[in-house]
């Protein structure tokens, strides 16, 4: 009974990093993408408490209202007001799938955190980087 219970500690506090890990990274990302925005309205299709959790972030529940929009799966996003947002994806699929949209994405990958940004996207959006990021910053992929 004790190494189930010493498991099940260890198996929630690695959770729990990792999603202290991801809540730091998405709020580093958030304030170096609007260093000058005292409030960034945020949507995302899931993990809602991530973002709600970051301070000067709001989650709105309408996607056409937000600064940034964060995807963990494929959405149809049809309407041309969407189409006009920032959009930053979170795995590798959807990173490849939007690639000429989405300025970058986070995923985890064999353990670790994986950030990349598309140098086009952002010139197009007119957003900067500061310096710690540019080595996240790539012409595009396959």
């Amino acid at each position: 009974m004790k190494r189930l219970s010493i498991f099940f500690f260890f198996t929630f506090s690695l959770f729990a990093n990792t999603q202290d890990i991801e809540r730091e990274i998405y709020k580093t990302i958030i304030h170096s993408l609007f260093p000058h925005k005292h409030i960034v309205l945020v949507w995302s299709d899931s993990d809602k408490e991530l973002f709600t959790a970051i301070q000067n972030v709001l989650y709105t529940t309408k996607p056409e209202k937000a600064d940034i929009i964060f995807l963990k799966k494929p959405l149809p996003l049809h309407s041309p007001n969407l189409r006009k947002k920032i959009l930053f994806v979170r795995n590798y699929p959807l990173l490849k799938k939007y690639r000429n949209w989405a300025i970058g994405g986070f995923f985890w990958q064999k353990g670790r955190p994986n950030i990349l940004f598309f140098k086009n996207n952002l010139t197009r959006y007119r957003l900067t980087l500061p310096p710690s990021f540019q080595k996240y910053i790539d012409e595009g992929i396959e």
